[in-house]
C-alpha cells in the first residue's frame, strides 16, 4: 500500500492554491483556506523554492508565486521536492538482497515502479487545478 505522507500532501494543496490565485500569495492566505500547519507550510517552501517551483519574496508584500507554468510542474517534481520517498518496495530502492537473481518479484514490482513514476510525471499541476 503506498500511503502519501502530510507533508506532501500540503505541498500539493499550497501548490494548487497558489496556481489557482496565480500571483503572489501570502503564507497566511494558504494557510487560512486549506487549513494547514503554518509551521508545516514554512518547512516546505525553501524545498520547493530551492527546487524551482516557487519564488519567495520576504519583507512587507511579500509572499509566495510559482517560478514556471503549472503545466511544467508534475507531481514527480513536487515529490522529489520535499524529499518523498516514492519507492513502491524496498525491493525497487536498488537495496543488496541476495535473492535477487532467483526472485519473482522484481521485474514484476520494477515494472510497476517505472509506470508509478511515468504517471507521476505525466500529472501536472495544470491538469488538477482546473480553471
Amino acid at each position: 500500500m503506498i500511503k502519501l505522507s502530510q507533508t506532501w500532501d500540503d505541498a500539493l494543496k499550497a501548490l494548487c492554491y497558489i496556481a489557482d490565485v496565480w500571483g503572489l500569495v501570502q503564507i497566511k492566505d494558504i494557510v487560512a483556506h486549506e487549513g494547514m500547519s503554518e509551521t508545516c507550510l514554512r518547512r516546505i517552501i525553501p524545498d520547493l523554492h530551492k527546487a524551482g517551483i516557487l519564488i519567495s519574496k520576504q519583507g512587507r508584500g511579500g509572499g509566495v508565486m510559482l517560478a514556471m507554468d503549472t503545466n511544467q510542474i508534475s507531481l514527480y517534481d513536487i515529490f522529489l521536492a520535499v524529499w518523498e520517498e516514492i519507492w513502491l518496495t524496498d525491493c525497487t530502492k536498488d537495496i543488496y538482497c541476495e535473492k535477487k537473481s532467483d526472485c519473482y518479484t522484481t521485474d514484476v514490482l520494477w515494472n510497476l515502479q517505472r509506470g508509478f513514476n511515468s504517471l507521476l510525471k505525466m500529472q501536472t499541476l495544470d491538469k488538477i487545478v482546473k480553471k
